[in-house]
This record gives structure tokens, C-alpha cells and sequence, in this order.
């Protein structure tokens, strides 16, 4: 027997980035990153089942995804500026849009349940600390899946030419990936100071604020805008969120105690305001956010 079999094999996933993507993904808080040609051709082929989907009429695109829970599920329209759809489970399993969205959140979910690996990996964490974090998340769910504990969420936008934009904000889950089509995403780069926005040339990975908590700032949240193009623009976003079911122990983190999830993200999220609810909703948003001070929060809008 030679020694290698004497040792089990290393728990997780093997590592994807390479150590300058880690060191630039926690420094910058987001990594422009190449795609598998498997993930990049579903995209694709749901960018173009979603532009089917845009171009029918309002009304009936409420009718074919209610919005619910304000703008976290259905279809959400924000006028002079953009549309989006959100899918958290699956609603017409059989329409061409939810058939790509499906191997579209297996593959994404998986590649960003790879890079938290890497991220803990770096700190010298166990590999496993995020399982609870991303339980029942890396797949759309064929059923009503209960909307109060599993938050992960694909977004589908189409921002209108010109006026089409999002402020600066970061995200509040755990990563994000975003793929877009057209100029507009702008990323701030702190490689200098005073830092500055660059444009996103391709998909790009975000840390995003639960994460930032969770290391305890040892990796950066994602700073992101939109600014408006002339052509307008379209955009997938899969953004991977905690699972709220479970208790997380910060001491596997390198902190202390154990705190409810459920309560961790929403003391986070509670600190900023929603850059995708309409102006008037935003506005009170900013105004509740005026009147109290954020605890663990480092930009004071999410998406």
C-alpha cells in the first residue's frame, strides 16, 4: 500500500482560481472571469427566451409572473429606467424561458458555490462552512419553494436606452455573477487612489455584503453601478444568497458565538436601500435609512 492511500481525500471541491483571481477578488470585491462554454451558451439561449419575454406587453407580463414580496419575486417594471424578471422557483416548468433558466442556475450556483470554497480555502477555513449557507439554493426549485428561507434569486434586466441605470450599491447575498449585453456595468476598481469606475468587459463575479460580514472584511464587497447606454442594455444576474434555515457558528469564520442567519442578513440588508425599487419607494427607503445607523454594512444600497 503506498502512503497516499493511508489519508482521505481533501473535503470540497479542488481549487478554481488561481491565487492572483483570489488576491484580486478579495481586494477588489468582484473578478472579471471567463465562463465554460456550457454556461455561457445557456445564458445565451435565456437572454434570448427573456428578450421574447420583454417584448410582450406589460400587463401580460404581469400576468405571467405576479409580482410578489416587492420586488424579490415576478415581474417588476421601474418606468424611464429598466424591467426585470426575478425567478426564485419554477412557474411554467415547461416554457423555454424556466428550460434554460434551470441549466443556467445549476451551473452558476455551482461555480459560485466553488469560489466560497476558494475564498475559505485562502483564510485557511474548513471547506465545508458554507453547506448550510447554500442549502436547497443550487437548483431552481420545480415547487413553491418557501420564500422566507431560500433567497437566492436569477434576474433577468432589460434597461432602457439612456435612462436605464442603477446606482452605486453593492449586493447583499454571498456572490453574485453577472453577465451582460452592452455597455452600462461599471466596477469600482480601488487599485489607486482615489478609486475609480471601469467598465465591466465581460462576466464578472461580485463579493457581496453577507459574505464581506461573514469574513470579516477580510475580502471587499463589490462596488457596482449602471450607467445608461444609448443602445440600452441586457443583463442576467444569478445572485447566490444564505440560506436562512439554519443557525451559523462565527467561530468557524474565526469569530465568535453562533447568530441566526435569519437575522444576521436582515440586520445587514436593513442598513441599505433597494436601487431597484421604483423612486418613490427608494426615496423612503433613503429616508428610513437617513433615520437609522447601519451596524454591519459598508454601501448603503443593495440590489
Amino acid at each position: 500500500m503506498e502512503d497516499r492511500d493511508l489519508y482521505e481525500p481533501p473535503a470540497g471541491p479542488p481549487p478554481l482560481l488561481t491565487y492572483e483571481q483570489m488576491h484580486h477578488l478579495a481586494f477588489q470585491g468582484w473578478l472579471l472571469i471567463d465562463l465554460q462554454p456550457q454556461l455561457s451558451n445557456a445564458i445565451k439561449q435565456m437572454s434570448e427566451a427573456a428578450t421574447a419575454f420583454f417584448d410582450k406587453d406589460i400587463e401580460e407580463k404581469r400576468k405571467l409572473y405576479p409580482p410578489s414580496r416587492g420586488t424579490e419575486c415576478g415581474f417588476y417594471h421601474v418606468p424611464d429606467e429598466k424591467e426585470y424578471i426575478t425567478l426564485r422557483f419554477s412557474v411554467h416548468p415547461e416554457s423555454e424561458l424556466e428550460t434554460h433558466a434551470r441549466h443556467v442556475w445549476k451551473q452558476a450556483g455551482m461555480l459560485l458555490y466553488r469560489i466560497l470554497v476558494d475564498i475559505s480555502r485562502a483564510a485557511g477555513y474548513d471547506l465545508r462552512i458554507w453547506d448550510h449557507l447554500v442549502h436547497e439554493s443550487l437548483s431552481l426549485s420545480e415547487h413553491h419553494v418557501d420564500l422566507d428561507d431560500v433567497i437566492t434569486l436569477l434576474r433577468l434586466f432589460r434597461y432602457y436606452p439612456t435612462s436605464g441605470v442603477a446606482e452605486k450599491h453593492v449586493d447583499v447575498g454571498l456572490l453574485t455573477l453577472c453577465v451582460g449585453e452592452g455597455k452600462g456595468l461599471q466596477l469600482l476598481d480601488r487599485s489607486q487612489s482615489p478609486a475609480y469606475w471601469v467598465d465591466a468587459t465581460g462576466p464578472v463575479i461580485l463579493v457581496a455584503d453577507t459574505t464581506r460580514a461573514l469574513m470579516r472584511n477580510q475580502v471587499r464587497a463589490g462596488v457596482h453601478r449602471v450607467i445608461g447606454n444609448p443602445q440600452g442594455r441586457t443583463s442576467t444576474v444569478f445572485a447566490l444568497r444564505p440560506c436562512l434555515k439554519y443557525p451559523t457558528d462565527l467561530s468557524t469564520f474565526g469569530g465568535r458565538g453562533e447568530v441566526d442567519t435569519r437575522a444576521y442578513f436582515y440586520k445587514i440588508k436593513g442598513a441599505k436601500y433597494n436601487i431597484n425599487a421604483t423612486n418613490s419607494i427608494r426615496n423612503q427607503q433613503r429616508q428610513r435609512q437617513r433615520e437609522r445607523k447601519g451596524v454591519l454594512h459598508s454601501e448603503n444600497h443593495y440590489s
